[in-house]
């Protein structure tokens, strides 16, 4: 997709664009409906769509891949964390809250991974509101954030093109460590 500044994000509007991944079909913009008018309040609706997302899906490799739409993922209830994200992310639109997709790497489990953060407005401005639909759950410190963007489109973990004989493989590895903490009063 277009290249996006980083900046741009603050803007909320930038996070309602209409995008391939993430546009809604009949059935999510029903649930989308339903939820915003059990949940009015955003911070607990930001939850409630993370929550459906976690119980209606069954998370299952080899489904679906970069190219399919949370819309379809979510037809066959199963996929894995970016379709997850992406069918969170299209019932957040529809409920008039803006919410972006996060690529990284939840510690202890090995591969990339991707969640939501939801931006809900308050008095001072919005807060982000961070979620895992794919655990079902809020993330923590154990959640590492690579790159933040609309969609997987945005903020693919990898990219690019090899050339040369024989088959490729691509590995990687995972190091982490604390080199400061600073708290939020």
């Amino acid at each position: 997709g277009p290249h996006v500044e980083a900046d741009s994000f603050a803007d909320g509007r930038v996070l309602c664009i209409e995008r391939r991944l993430i546009r809604p079909d009949e059935a999510l913009f029903d649930i989308a409906a339903d939820l915003r008018a059990r949940h009015p309040d955003r911070q607990e609706l930001a939850h409630a769509i993370s929550d459906f997302v976690y119980r209606e899906m069954i998370y299952t490799k080899g489904v679906t891949d970069v190219f399919t739409t949370g819309a379809v993922a979510f037809s066959m209830r199963r996929g894995v964390c970016q379709d997850y994200a992406h069918i969170a992310i299209a019932l957040s639109r529809v409920c008039g809250l803006p919410a972006r997709y996060v690529s990284g790497h939840l510690l202890g489990e090995g591969a990339t991974h991707a969640w939501v953060e939801f931006l809900v407005p308050g008095r001072h401005g919005a807060r982000v509101v961070s979620l895992d639909p794919t655990n079902g759950c809020a993330t923590s410190l154990r959640y590492i954030v690579v790159a933040v963007g609309r969609d997987y489109d945005d903020v693919a973990p990898t990219s690019g093109c090899y050339v040369g004989k024989g088959p490729g493989a691509i590995d990687s590895r995972q190091s982490v460590r604390i080199t400061d903490v600073t708290y939020a009063a």
